[in-house]
């Protein structure tokens, strides 16, 4: 298969642009206020628009506190963005909803270790060891 010319891929861009546009469009008619704003996000992430992701996000939570979807994303923006004591409240309340989430409690202990918050860090840790002790990496003190 011949590598794509730069005009093919500026055209397949634009109607990747369109699509994200119609795909706004019908994510703005879901009745559900909740998934409406998580859906938003999701579009608003795609253009790299997080700070509006974000502000949708908690939209989100805030018509369902419960909604882990939304929360999750939450927390890994505000990682992603540095702002790990956002970004570990979105994740404990994706702990407190789904405990043995083992993604959910990775990043919460990367957002406690950035935080030097190492207590919890080894705590969310343990909890990890507990529920997958074959996927952690053993740690030797010095």
């Amino acid at each position: 298969m011949a590598p794509m010319t730069v005009g093919q891929a500026s055209s397949q861009f634009s109607r990747s642009l369109w699509m994200i546009e119609e795909l706004e469009v019908s994510v703005g008619l879901i009745q559900d206020d909740s998934e409406r704003h998580y859906g938003l996000a999701l579009i608003q992430i795609m253009r790299g628009k997080f700070q509006e992701a974000i502000k949708s996000l908690d939209k989100a939570v805030e018509a369902k506190p419960e909604h882990v979807r939304a929360l999750w994303l939450l927390g890994e923006i505000h990682i992603k963005l540095g702002q790990y004591e956002k970004g570990a409240e979105a994740l404990e309340a994706v702990v407190r909803h789904e405990p043995s989430n083992l993604t959910a409690i990775t990043w919460l202990s990367l957002a406690y270790h950035s935080l030097n918050k190492r207590s919890q860090a080894t705590k969310v840790q343990s909890i990890l060891e507990t529920i997958a002790p074959d996927l952690v990496v053993s740690r030797i003190n010095k």
